[in-house]
């Protein structure tokens, strides 16, 4: 059960209580009142930043950071892998050199057909398949 700072409204003294979450939402809510202990008095839960009561650490199997940072290593190794992977064993289709559906043997034939069918502007689509083919 956390612990919780109260002050006294009458005699302005400071007390820690344990309450249960079902205590501090009824007590939030106005259902249930708390007493001071010297006074008898009502008590408000005040707010007391530098009372910690727990500590977060990393333990024998490490904490949320380290994890994360274990993860994220793994997951990098694991993507060199699978690329590495992918670049051996997949099948990499290439483009077959065709004008409407038939094939030409080279893109600047099938760039030539287009430009008797459709002039300049039809041909100038083929023109990054020529110039990819002329590079290789």
């Amino acid at each position: 059960m956390p612990v919780y700072s109260t002050r006294c409204e009458a005699c302005s003294q400071a007390a820690s209580i344990r309450l249960s979450f079902v205590d501090y939402e009824s007590v939030k809510m106005g259902v249930k009142s708390l007493e001071c202990t010297a006074c008898q008095g009502a008590a408000k839960i005040a707010f007391n930043p530098g009372d910690v009561t727990f500590v977060l650490k990393d333990g024998e199997s490490g904490g949320w950071q380290g994890k994360a940072i274990k993860e994220n290593k793994y997951r990098g190794r694991r993507r060199e892998i699978m690329a590495k992977r992918e670049q051996d064993h997949v099948f990499k289709t290439r483009l077959i050199p065709n004008h409407g559906g038939v094939e030409t043997g080279t893109w600047r034939d099938a760039r030539e057909e287009a430009r008797k069918e459709g002039g300049d502007l039809a041909a100038s689509t083929y023109n990054p398949l020529v110039k990819s083919e002329q590079s290789r």
